[in-house]
């Protein structure tokens, strides 16, 4: 049995990524702070970075469910459902097996 999870940027997980890179500074007041934050945010939001925003499913369709929900629910780019994949590679000149997420395409 495979999982899948959604890979992508939601202006949540953007808000709450934000909000952990970036500390508040002594003697900054709020106002200050937060607009700190915006900037980073809208940095995020603006790169190509993906992250995973769900569990995992054991079904795409659920998968499908889950994006469907997050495209309702506010701002969202670069939605997708991915899977894991065993692939060989060489570290040290020993193979290795080394786990990668690919991009589900159905």
């Amino acid at each position: 049995m495979s999982t899948f999870r959604v890979y992508g940027m939601t202006e949540c997980k953007a808000l709450q990524l934000a909000r952990a890179s970036t500390p508040p500074e002594p003697g900054e007041s709020v106002s200050e702070y937060e607009e700190r934050v915006l900037e980073r945010f809208n940095v995020i939001m603006e790169s190509k970075r993906k992250v995973p925003l769900s569990a995992p499913f054991d079904a795409p369709q659920y998968a499908k469910q889950f994006i469907e929900i997050a495209k309702r629910s506010g701002r969202a780019r670069d939605l997708c459902i991915m899977f894991p994949k065993k692939v060989q590679v060489m570290k040290r000149n020993k193979p290795v097996t080394q786990t990668v997420w690919q991009e589900c395409t159905q």
